[in-house]
């Protein structure tokens, strides 16, 4: 996919609290002169984030302040609570603006030696903008939830099919999970695919752990896979828009089967 568009840096804000310095498209003299392919756009957004420091879904505020009420916490180096914000926290932006919430420390790429041996160790090439991202943004550490995998993770990460369920086979033959979301919920890249579609892993879902063959062909007593409905550039992408939702498993208030949560849910 190609958007025939110029590529240009937001200064300002939309909006209160809307997208910090997000790439936007711009065609200042009114005639198309470039055209960027959707790993670009992605890219481009995911390093604005980067650049701003806020490079995952929470960051923490500055020790001993703000600790009134409820909330996340953790505890600093020096032994001080502080707060975590979510990016999505109605506060957050102020929060960011008043200086209550510091950059996250710079991100170091991976080396290309390492990106490499992580190749030879899956047995397959990474997505273009996957590997781009490692060696131009950071060895993980950025992106939804957690953030990416390090380099040295995903070299161990592919699951080891031979203990998985057969109903889960022909699905999972070249999945990677590059990206965890706590719970046991992963999202993966399926490799064989010429765009790198997302797949995600749910062990969590229904109370009776009773997958829907018809929602969810490979699934199995313990957990579900099931396809993300976009391809990695367009999660990126949405991640850095704020616009990323948690994948989750949810029962349909009219059918009352389990299904993957549409960004409706």
């Amino acid at each position: 996919m190609v958007t025939h568009l110029l590529l240009a840096e937001k200064s300002t804000f939309d909006a209160p609290g809307d997208k910090r310095c997000e790439p936007i498209l711009s065609d200042p003299t009114g005639t198309i002169t470039g055209v960027i392919h959707e790993d670009d756009l992605a890219f481009e957004a995911a390093r604005a984030r980067v650049r701003a420091g806020e490079y995952l879904d929470s960051m923490p505020g500055l020790p001993g302040e703000d600790t009134e009420g409820g909330g996340v916490f953790q505890y600093a180096p020096d032994g001080r609570l502080q707060r975590v914000y979510s990016r999505w926290h109605v506060g957050f932006r102020e929060a960011r603006d008043l200086g209550c919430i510091p950059d996250l420390p710079p991100l170091h790429p991976a080396s290309p030696d390492a990106v490499e041996a992580c190749e030879t160790a899956i047995g397959r090439s990474l997505p273009p903008l996957l590997r781009r991202c490692y060696l131009e943004l950071g060895n993980g550490g950025f992106g939804p939830s957690y953030g990416l995998m390090s380099i040295e993770e995903l070299a161990h990460a592919v699951p080891d099919r031979d203990s998985w369920p057969m109903s889960l086979a022909p699905a999972c033959t070249f999945l990677l999970p590059v990206s965890s979301w706590g719970c046991g919920i992963e999202s993966c890249i399926d490799l064989c695919s010429q765009d790198a579609q997302m797949w995600v892993i749910d062990p969590n879902y229904g109370p009776d752990n009773e997958a829907d063959p018809v929602q969810f062909p490979h699934g199995t007593a313990s957990l579900v896979l099931y396809p993300h409905g976009m391809t990695f550039a367009s999660w990126l992408h949405r991640w850095a828009r704020q616009d990323l939702s948690l994948p989750l498993v949810v029962e349909d208030e009219e059918t009352g089967a389990w299904r993957h949560a549409t960004d409706t849910d």
